[in-house]
């Protein structure tokens, strides 16, 4: 299928939606930094299929006050956090903007004057796939310069109808970090064979901590879910034939190296960061190595 064809097929596909702004993010401001402040969270986003490949339009714009009708900003940058691996946005007469990597993963608003545009990203296979980000560099109408966005915005695509699981996401009580710098991996297991996974980043801001998705029949399963530096849990016999919630509360801290056993290699990649601020080596999160 030729590129062109490609594109007025998502041109055809998209028209409609692109008057219709109920889910476009809108960036404005709250008190002295940046916010995201509809949609609140954002809802999840159902992929569209054109030629084979699943896409979906995404909005941008300022949040305009409704007693004034003027935008909270004059300026500020969509700066992409995370992700999912063959996911692209793109935007026509820019290219890819965004994507695991190779893209310059930020937006600036305005450009061309005005803050309005839209993305479409675009997806391959069924399944869920996230895009997270934050404005930062933010101005305000008044020309205050702003803080960043403290958080990660998460965007859930759904494409096709695959296999889903939902929910949240608990760490260890004795873990003091960011949730959000972990990440956590589910696998679809039959039998000892691991017949798919996904990994992301929890995030609690979010509509759902975490939502993965598989292109994979309806069935019998074992679902392992491991999150960073804890042990893994796993689920026997999960019957899975669509959307499941299903939360995973961790309780076991200190498996750095991910082979999923606390043993003498984990404590050694302590004492060997011992002092430091070694992300890989802090077990409880706090910063330091101790």
């Amino acid at each position: 299928m030729k590129i062109s064809a490609f594109i007025a097929a998502i041109g055809l596909t998209l028209g409609a939606l692109w008057t219709q702004h109920d889910n476009d993010l809108l960036f404005g401001r709250d008190g002295n930094r940046v916010e995201i402040i509809q949609p609140q969270p954002h809802p999840i986003r159902q992929m569209s299929s054109v030629l084979g490949r699943y896409i979906l339009d995404v909005g941008l714009d300022f949040y305009f006050d409704y007693n004034t009708g003027l935008p909270d900003l004059q300026s500020c940058r969509v700066q992409q956090v995370w992700i999912s691996p063959g996911l692209v946005g793109s935007k026509s007469g820019f290219g890819n903007l965004f994507c695991e990597s190779g893209c310059a993963n930020f937006f600036n608003l305005p450009t061309n004057n005005t803050p309005h545009h839209h993305l479409v990203f675009a997806a391959p296979s069924p399944g869920v796939y996230v895009w997270d980000v934050r404005g930062v560099n933010g101005v305000a109408r008044n020309g205050a310069a702003l803080q960043d966005m403290p958080y990660a915005y998460r965007v859930y695509m759904v494409a096709g109808n695959p296999l889903r699981l939902y929910g949240a996401v608990q760490p260890a009580q004795g873990y003091q970090g960011n949730l959000y710098d972990l990440r956590l991996t589910v696998q679809l297991r039959q039998g000892s064979a691991t017949v798919a996974q996904a990994t992301l980043p929890p995030n609690p801001t979010a509509i759902y901590p975490y939502m993965v998705g598989f292109n994979q029949h309806a069935g019998t399963y074992t679902v392992v879910a491991k999150l960073s530096k804890h042990l893994s849990r796993r689920v026997d016999n999960l019957s899975l034939s669509s959307a499941h919630a299903r939360n995973w509360e961790f309780t076991t801290l200190g498996d750095l190296n991910g082979d999923d056993v606390i043993d003498d290699a984990d404590l050694l990649q302590v004492l060997f960061a011992f002092g430091t601020t070694d992300f890989e080596a802090d077990v409880n999160g706090d910063g330091v190595v101790d």
